[in-house]
């Protein structure tokens, strides 16, 4: 039986929930309906292992004034999602080479662009940090710290729950295992039926928030998303409870390329950033085209695995950080991905080329902006006027890459511009 919505969103994960509670909210007493399309069961692919960090400070000022919003959000959830979510203020230290003399001076531009965009982040002394971390981190005379106060810690499962419970009190139509399989356009070059494992769908407005699965899902209409899956290793480290405070910020270490974070008691968390050099993204994206299994291999069991060469790589890492904490006991850790773009940045809005088509990328970024970029897209289809007057999306639209060769990007330093 064919099913009818005034918007479909096809991937349930932290951006689709995002988009189809905020479509549905803003509908009001309008007509129609919201639904959720989930290839697995909702939140299973990328958001699962989200790390949960809320942070706003973003080479780009659009994304970063996007995510001081989005901060706001998750502090106060349940106007706009009907849940709250539970949150720690742990607040961020960034760590940067200093004798990098080009990476230090884009480190002092961006702390002016942040301060202009009304966000806290500022340099700060190696006292500072000995304090902050209460004498637990290792500093060093060629670094330079930064401190970010305003950012977030969630945990991932309180999430997926506050996710799953929200689409049922909004009374979103959630078709979980449910496979997109084709599409069918309209003279008017719009989206007129989607073809499912579950039926047909028909719908005034589609939401693209499949992520990694973008250009596979599309090619066959013609469309190019360009979306590749960037590797990112995670590992939890078990350690005294005495050797890292309970209240130790997010460390964000960019000399080490680790991220630390405290987790659930005496555990530290530990996954490298996004790479951002142009030869990463290259090789990224060579190899989304070479392999078959396209991102479905984020459910292969074998992503859950952690090789030996990566953990000794982890525990060195650990260990120059945190010289007090001795030796950490391995507890655990997985495989999982990035999803990223050529620029490394979210592609956002109406498509170029189907006329009732939106997408939400977040391009590696997708949970902490989930809750602004929902209310961005609901304020798209439904012609409403900008969530902020300030906010405008045309650097993130896929229009983009249009007339550009992607190969353009990896030639230039584009991408690296973007470095937080």
């Amino acid at each position: 039986m064919s099913k009818k919505y005034h918007t479909i969103v096809i991937g349930g994960g932290c951006l689709g929930v995002a988009c189809a509670l905020s479509v549905q909210r803003k509908l009001g007493n309008k007509p129609g309906k919201v639904a959720i399309l989930e290839k697995k069961v909702l939140g299973a692919g990328l958001s699962s292992r989200h790390s949960a960090i809320v942070r706003s400070a973003n080479a780009s000022p659009m994304a970063a004034r996007m995510a001081k919003l989005s901060t706001q959000y998750w502090k106060n959830l349940k106007p706009i999602w009907g849940v709250e979510i539970p949150y720690e203020q742990s607040g961020a230290i960034w760590i940067a080479d200093k004798n990098d003399e080009k990476a230090a001076k884009s480190w002092r531009s961006l702390e002016l662009s942040m301060q202009k965009e009304g966000i806290d982040f500022a340099m700060i002394s190696h006292k500072d940090v000995q304090d902050l971390s209460h004498q637990g981190l290792k500093t060093l005379p060629d670094e330079l710290y930064y401190y970010e106060p305003e950012v977030l810690q969630l945990d991932s499962p309180q999430i997926l729950n506050a996710m799953q419970t929200a689409v049922k009190k909004n009374h979103i139509d959630v078709f979980e295992h449910c496979e997109v399989i084709d599409f069918q356009h309209d003279t008017q070059h719009g989206i007129k039926t989607i073809a499912s494992s579950q039926g047909q769908f028909f719908a005034e407005n589609v939401v693209n928030a499949s992520g990694a699965w973008s250009s596979e899902l599309f090619a066959g209409m013609g469309l190019t998303i360009p979306v590749a899956l960037q590797p990112v290793y995670v590992a939890n480290f078990l350690v005294s409870a005495s050797d890292i405070p309970e209240s130790l910020p997010i460390i964000a270490d960019f000399v080490n390329q680790a991220y630390f974070r405290r987790w659930r008691g005496s555990i530290l968390h530990m996954h490298q950033p996004r790479r951002r050099q142009s030869k990463d993204i290259a090789s990224s994206f060579s190899r989304a085209s070479m392999n078959p299994e396209g991102a479905n291999v984020i459910y292969d069991a074998l992503s859950f695995n952690v090789h030996h060469q990566q953990l000794e790589d982890y525990l060195g890492k650990v260990t120059s950080r945190f010289p007090k904490i001795g030796h950490p006991v391995y507890a655990g850790g997985y495989h999982s991905f990035f999803d990223i773009t050529p620029d490394l940045k979210f592609i956002l809005g109406l498509d170029t080329q189907i006329n009732n088509l939106y997408h939400c990328l977040g391009a590696g970024q997708a949970l902490k902006y989930a809750p602004i970029l929902g209310e961005l897209i609901a304020d798209l289809i439904l012609e409403q006027p900008t969530t902020s007057a300030s906010i405008n999306l045309q650097e993130f639209s896929i229009s983009r890459f249009a007339s550009k060769d992607f190969a353009d990007y990896w030639r230039t330093e584009s991408a690296q511009q973007n470095a937080l």
